[in-house]
């Protein structure tokens, strides 16, 4: 019976169940088709994590293994094992055509293991394909280098002491999963030619993995726990495909992690134009109820057929998300397939539809909850009153409130996989809601008193403003919020974009050296001169890794299977490698203390026992690193003790030569270094000259061209600006719909007294000026406001996440501001249309 009555309710009252539908799914549509995107990019990993990883296991490091660690790495293994050994370093190549840093990948007749190497030529790369540069000094490039230096087969290419010929093109690599901001293209060489290339000296950043790919039937989790044990270091990483899986898609999990943020955001005003539709309609249902009630309905029986009403459509909701999301997932792969070599195709699966399904449903019962227990309070004999019923009547049940804010936080921590950005923004979003509400109370309040217009449909439109509190409010929320959410991303862009400005700017670097050997600092200094170009500044670079903190052994931390936070995720990078050390006189101007004190100047080993140490915050803070904690590192074989004197703050966006752990000067002065020089502003054609110089005199020393680096960061960052966009669009789009929604039953619910006024003598148009002025008014203000605020948080995540400098513009907060309110009349204006050409006459003649 109750099943049947709500059917039957939901059929008289279609027009309600329509917008309900249309609300609720607007908001879903963005949610899922993103989850639909992150499963088919996990399905796509999880399915080439081997050829993404070349092997079942690989065993690596920032260093060369030792012979003991080799042995223990060999005693572990099952027999049966095969081995392939991979040297990955940034090198620069040099031609007639000029020179460019690359990253060299050294490999053996056994490479890969798993997955493939695409060739122009046709040729594809597999265990046990032939290899033509296993056979000849020849090498295969990635096609970037054709573009940038017009290479091409046939040509031939200096690196180090070697002349290679480069043989082919690599049109598909399998192993290289997210492409963004590269440094450098690839090329591939033979393993053995290393040594005669000269390139890898004592103190080359380089990556060495032990490629395994072990017997059938092995464990490799198992074995990856054993070799850990093994391999005490926790410098040495091991991987399984799993684990590089989720490595490779990281970088894009991050991108996602703030798109899925900001389609909670479209969910949220869906919800907002939801729960006012329904708390209109049981307003208009509550005399129902009260005659249902006196004829024997039992008010949860009451509460029930509107739970159920709530999750049928709830149901249907989730049939225009699928078709929206269908509509949706193409512009969303196709704005993220730069990023990933993968062809996805990524459909709304079983797992998206059934988090549509609950997501509707659930979300219904929730959004209705505050008003359905209203009926509770509902009291039958004043059906025998003159007193009308309201929804908003009884008692006050702030706890119905409740689930629908925990479901918002845990939402938004999964979205973000997260636990601090997750309830940052959370807190931030209450924030700016409160203060929406706040401006938008005191924008309804103003609307009250501004009364000295000499046109009746001024005064009244003001005053119907503050009349209509509840359902302005609603629209200045939703507004707003995509008015942020809009004006966001330009301003973030806007100041990267001004960073980022080398024209003029001395400081910043434009040629950034590293790898420079100690007796090479003198020649590299003669070409400067020559050159007539003043380095920003020399750092020495000493490796090192941590031995104990506070006394206590520095562990390994190794990531677990399932969800991870990206806070977990980061902490274990940052402790499974080793750091760089480094030391100077005085910080440098992109660096400043936030805690602790100065150096007290040169180490004194007759009265120090510890070294000072100055550490980077925010690496103190992933690393637990306290002012005052003691660290022992391992030098190459020398222990050196220090204690932690200050915490500083790094603005890397400087590209100065910053480490995140500088030592007391006078400490490690005579330990086995190599140099970091930072090269000022140049004009393009004496950068590419010098470059050309140190690559030919130092074959050794890799040169990164800050220049093409940045430009490469901005094409990027505008490439994921436009996903986010998008997101921001459709949660813009969803509060027009709420607006739509609220005009159009705000004018149902006024159409008796809109006719009364055409029955007083006002025209069709006084009336149609009266409803548009009254939301122009709204939906300026609110634009308005959004815009501002756009402004303050955009500084807030420049200044204090981003660490940069803010850059303001004024033209796009203004133009949306102009757009977002000319929509709003337009939306208006359709909304109330039929209402304003609807006859008066027709309005006398029905029942009251």
């Amino acid at each position: 019976m109750l099943f049947r009555l709500a059917v039957r309710e939901l059929l008289r009252s279609w027009r309600f169940g329509l917008f309900f539908i249309f609300n609720l799914s607007l908001g879903l549509t963005g949610f899922v088709s993103l989850q639909a995107f992150n499963t088919a990019l996990e399905k796509e990993i999880t399915a080439n994590a081997k050829s993404i990883l070349s092997a079942d296991l690989a065993v690596s490091a920032r260093r060369e293994l030792t012979d003991e660690e080799v042995q223990k790495m060999r005693a572990v293994y099952p027999s049966g094992t095969e081995e392939s050994k991979v040297y990955e370093f940034f090198a620069m190549i040099s031609s007639a055509k000029g020179s460019r840093l690359v990253l060299v990948k050294a490999i053996d007749s056994a490479y890969p293991f798993y997955g493939e190497l695409e060739l122009e030529s046709g040729n594809v790369i597999k265990n046990t394909s032939e290899k033509s540069i296993m056979q000849s000094e020849t090498t295969w490039i990635y096609p970037e280098l054709k573009s940038q230096l017009g290479l091409d087969v046939g040509d031939e290419i200096t690196l180090g002491n070697l002349k290679l010929k480069i043989t082919d093109l690599v049109k598909k690599d399998a192993t290289q999963t997210f492409r963004a901001a590269n440094l450098a293209p690839r090329i591939f060489i033979n393993r053995e030619l290393l040594p005669k290339s000269g390139l890898l000296q004592f103190g080359s950043t380089f990556t060495l993995a032990y490629l395994l790919k072990l017997p059938a039937q092995t464990d490799e989790l198992v074995l990856r726990e054993s070799m850990y044990q093994a391999l005490s270091d926790p410098a040495v990483n091991v991987d399984t495909p799993s684990s590089a899986g989720e490595d490779s898609g990281r970088q894009l999990g991050y991108l996602s992690d703030y798109l899925g943020l900001v389609s909670i955001v479209a969910l949220f005003m869906s919800a907002l134009g939801a729960a006012y539709i329904y708390r209109l309609f049981l307003s208009t249902r509550m005399k129902e109820i009260a005659i249902l009630r006196t004829l024997g309905l039992q008010s949860w029986q009451a509460v029930s057929v509107y739970i159920l009403q709530a999750s049928l459509l709830g149901l249907i909701a989730t049939v225009p998300t699928l078709i929206l999301s269908h509509l949706i997932l193409p512009v969303l792969s196709g704005l993220l397939a730069s990023f990933t070599p993968f062809d996805l195709q990524p459909h709304v699966n079983a797992e998206a539809m059934l988090v549509c399904l609950f997501m509707a449903v659930f979300g219904s019962f929730i959004v209705s909850l505050p008003f359905l227990v209203k009926i509770f309070d509902l009291r039958a004999n004043k059906l025998f009153s003159e007193e009308k019923f309201a929804v908003g009547e009884g008692t006050r049940r702030y706890w119905t409130f409740l689930p629908s804010l925990i479901l918002f936080y845990f939402l938004s921590v999964y979205q973000a996989h997260s636990w601090k950005t997750g309830s940052a923004f959370v807190g931030a979003m209450i924030a700016v809601i409160l203060l929406l509400l706040i401006i938008g109370y005191g924008t309804v309040k103003l609307a009250g008193m501004l009364k000295h217009f000499r046109r009746w449909f001024l005064r009244f439109s003001f005053l119907s403003l503050s009349r209509r509190a509840g359902a302005s409010l609603a629209i200045f929320v939703a507004l707003g919020l995509g008015a942020l959410l809009i004006n966001i991303l330009p301003q973030l862009k806007n100041s990267l974009q001004a960073e980022f400005q080398f024209e003029g700017r001395g400081k910043v670097p434009s040629l950034f050296m590293f790898d420079i050997q100690d007796e090479q600092l003198p020649g590299v200094q003669q070409v400067l001169d020559k050159d007539q170009v003043q380095a920003l500044g020399l750092s020495p670079l000493v490796r090192a890794r941590i031995l104990k903190v506070n006394g206590q052994d520095y562990e390994r931390k190794i990531e677990e299977q399932g969800f991870k936070t990206r806070e977990e995720e980061r902490e274990a990078r940052f402790r499974n490698r080793g750091v760089n050390l480094s030391y100077r006189h005085d910080l440098s101007t992109s660096e400043y203390i936030v805690e602790g004190r100065p150096f007290s100047g040169n180490f004194n080993p007759d009265t120090q026992t510890k070294a000072e140490l100055s550490v980077e915050v925010r690496f103190a803070d992933r690393m637990g690193f306290h002012v005052g904690d003691t660290l022992v590192f391992d030098v190459q074989g020398v222990e050196v003790e220090g204690q932690i004197i200050n915490l500083r703050k790094v603005k890397w966006t400087s590209f100065q030569p910053n480490f995140f752990i500088l030592v007391q000067n006078g400490v490690l002065n005579e330990a086995p270094k190599t140099w970091i020089a930072a090269i000022p502003f140049l004009p393009e054609e004496k950068r590419a000259q010098l470059q050309n110089e140190i690559a030919a005199t130092f074959s050794n020393v890799s040169v990164i061209d800050v220049v093409r680096a940045v430009d490469d960061v901005l094409k990027t960052a505008e490439k994921m600006s436009w996903s986010l966009e998008l997101m921001a669009a459709l949660a813009l789009i969803t509060g027009y719909i709420v607006l739509f929604s609220i005009v159009r039953s705000q004018i149902k619910l006024r159409r008796w007294e809109l006719n009364m006024l055409k029955i007083l003598g006002a025209s069709g148009g006084e009336v149609a000026s009266f409803i548009l002025v009254e939301f122009a008014f709204l939906s300026f203000l609110s634009a308005l406001t959004g815009a501002l605020l756009s402004i303050v948080v955009s500084f807030s995540l420049n200044t204090f996440i981003f660490e940069g400098d803010f850059k303001l513009s004024w033209a796009q907060p203004l133009i949306s501001v102009l757009i977002i309110t000319a929509l709003s009349l337009l939306i208006s204006f359709l909304a109330s249309l039929d209402i304003v050409k609807e006859s008066a006459l027709g309005i006398l003649r029905e029942e009251k």
